[in-house]
Parts: C-alpha cells; sequence; structure tokens
C-alpha cells in the first residue's frame, strides 16, 4: 500500500519542555488509524502538527509523498474536524456543509451535488433544511463529519470527535465513523484517549506516551501482545506479578515460577487478562499457572462477573462471562485457585 501520510522524527518543544520526542510514523491511504494515550501524552500536539496549526522544530511531514512541513493548514490536503463540531447555528444543515466549497467559488451545480451526495452518506438528507439546534448530539456530529468529508480531503483529521456524546451515542457514532470511512475511502487519522474506542475503530493504533512512540499495532496485536508494561495496562485490564524474569517465566516471591515465554532478565512481571484466568477450588496437574488466593469481592457488571481475589499481597482479577453467571461462582471469602496457560502470559520489564 503507498503511504498517506508519513510523520518524520517529529520533535516539538514549548520552551524547555519537549511535547514530541522524535515521533516517526507512517499511515497507509485509506486507513482508520488512531493515536492514542493518556493527556498530556502529545497526540493532540502531534495531530496539530500534520494538520499545520503547529510547527515542528525537527522533523518532515509529508502527505502523499509530499513535503508539506511548511505549507499553510489551508493548502494541505488535509480537514480536521475539531471537537466543539463548530457548527453555524444560523445555518441549515445543507448550509453548513456546503460552506466550505462555497468559499471555494466551485460551480453551483457542483455544490448542489456533492452536498446531496455525502448527506446520503451520513443519513443527513431528511435534516437538510434544519438548524443545528433542531438536531441531537449525534446529529450534530455526523453534519460536522459530512462537511469535513465534502471537501475531499486525502486524510480526515479527527481530535477526540466523540467525547461530547454519552456512552450509548458514543458507542453508535463509532461503529458510523467506521462505515462512513469505509464507504468514502479516505484516510481517517482520529485522536483519542479512549481505549475501547481506538479498539473498534482503528486498523492501526500508534500507542504515545511523554511524547514518545511505545508501540504501533493492529488493535489485537496490541491487546494480545503488549510491548511495554505501559500498553499493557493503558490497553484493557491486566494482571500484573512482579518478581524475577527466567527463562522459563517469572519467579514471583510467594508463590514460585508462573511460566510464560520470556527473552528477559532481572525484574520483571508476568501479565495476564482477566478473561484468561478461571477460578478452580484445587490447584491443576496439567502445567498450567495456578496461584492460591482467596476471593475478596464480586464485581457485577451486567455482561459479566469479575471476581477480585487477593493472592500474594496482590490482586488478581478474573473475568466469569454472562453465560457462566448462573452457575454457582466463588463467594468473598472463599480460597480458590487463580489458574491460566502459559502461553497467555506475557513477561514484560518492570518500568
Amino acid at each position: 500500500m503507498s503511504t498517506g501520510v508519513e510523520l518524520r522524527n517529529i520533535v516539538k518543544r514549548y520552551g524547555t519542555f519537549t511535547a514530541i520526542d522524535s515521533v516517526s510514523l507512517s499511515i497507509r491511504d485509506n486507513e482508520f488509524f488512531a493515536l492514542l494515550g493518556p493527556s498530556g501524552c502529545g497526540k493532540t500536539t502531534l495531530l496539530r502538527t500534520l494538520a499545520g496549526f503547529e510547527m515542528p522544530q525537527e522533523g518532515t511531514v509529508l502527505v502523499g509523498g509530499q513535503d508539506v512541513t511548511h505549507t499553510r493548514p489551508r493548502n494541505r490536503p488535509l480537514n480536521l474536524m475539531f471537537q466543539s463540531y463548530a457548527l453555524f447555528p444560523h445555518m441549515s444543515v445543507e448550509r453548513n456543509v456546503a460552506y466550505g466549497l462555497e468559499m471555494e467559488k466551485l460551480p453551483r451545480d457542483e455544490i448542489r451535488s456533492r452536498v446531496a451526495e455525502v448527506l446520503a452518506s451520513a443519513q443527513l438528507t431528511q435534516f437538510a433544511n434544519r438548524k443545528p439546534d433542531q438536531l441531537s448530539g449525534g446529529q450534530r456530529q455526523r453534519v460536522a463529519l459530512a462537511r469535513a468529508l465534502v471537501k475531499r480531503p486525502r486524510v480526515l483529521l479527527l481530535d477526540e470527535p466523540l467525547s461530547a456524546l454519552d456512552k450509548k451515542l458514543r458507542e453508535e457514532m463509532q461503529l458510523e465513523l467506521k462505515r462512513m470511512q469505509s464507504e468514502v475511502g479516505i484516510t481517517f487519522l482520529i485522536v483519542t484517549h479512549d481505549q475501547e474506542e481506538a479498539l473498534v475503530m482503528a486498523d492501526r493504533i500508534a500507542v504515545l506516551r511523554d511524547g514518545r512512540l511505545e508501540q504501533v499495532g493492529a488493535p489485537q496485536e496490541l491487546y494480545e501482545h503488549p510491548s511495554s508494561r505501559f500498553v499493557a495496562n493503558f490497553i484493557g485490564v491486566m494482571n500484573f506479578l512482579d518478581g524475577t524474569a527466567t527463562r522459563e517465566g517469572v519467579e514471583v516471591p510467594g508463590i514460585g515460577l508462573l511460566k510464560g515465554e520470556s527473552t528477559l532478565s532481572g525484574p520483571a512481571s508476568i501479565a495476564v487478562r482477566p478473561e484468561r484466568v478461571t477460578l478452580t477450588t484445587e490447584a491443576p496437574t496439567d502445567g498450567r499457572n495456578a496461584v492460591p488466593g482467596t476471593v475478596e469481592d464480586i464485581a457485577y457488571h451486567g455482561i459479566d462477573l469479575v471476581a477480585h481475589v487477593r493472592a500474594a499481597g496482590t490482586s488478581i482479577a478474573a473475568r466469569i462471562p454472562a453465560a457462566r453467571v448462573g452457575e454457582k461462582v466463588p463467594q468473598p471469602g472463599q480460597p480458590v485457585f487463580c489458574v491460566w496457560e502459559p502461553e497467555y502470559s506475557r513477561v514484560l520489564p518492570l518500568n
């Protein structure tokens, strides 16, 4: 695939503070790509640098193979959709969407055709004559998206576009964004701190930490094979048991050897996802990892239960699927073994 966007060794400083520290990324044409990380990690600064609203001290920005590092924002083949949507309250949906094309002085027939096409794609045709205050939050979000897409940018940049929506609507719009990106066939680059949002929508995800790139990969790769404790802890829920790495796994004080593929030595954690942990009343004899403990609490989440087990001075979470909720589940105070296959262990450095 050709490269839609390339960032080469981008450095952005504000005085003595380094917001972006030598970040390089290649984003393919027609890819849904997510920049993910906690507040202050540099993801929005990186997006604004790509858009041209921030100028890097070092590095190069390329779009479609063209160097746009010093090109003004309006002359880049990009469009940035802001969190606030920034719709004109006195204009209809149709006029809001058409505004950018009118400013470019395109022929009226072309404007009418392109606006009708994007309104249909965004399922907004029936709302064309309404004003923004007559729309729901999700409809306003789609109007802002349609206004950005109607200009047919090579890349659409989205800065936390769903953060103002409630959970149910946000989940609906995640699927809507994915559908529209697939239909229009352009590169989407979204900034989010919501791990679930990134996992649902993105083809690939870049995880940022303190201005540096931690890991880039497909959602399943990051979830199942995190390269660091930070990525493992940030994406989803992870159990960590600290000890000393060996070739067989990690020796954990008070527990012994917990098996897992390891290339490390010295201080390390063995990490396992709660959904990989099952609870038994007897220790297994088949080579699986087993940690004895006592159930502290059972948390009901609707779709599943999460049992929190106190073991060797730490807490291990085990997820019990909804299909098993009707069965007899361990109760607080009950001794159990936390059991999982060694193949689900990840051995990671402590830092």
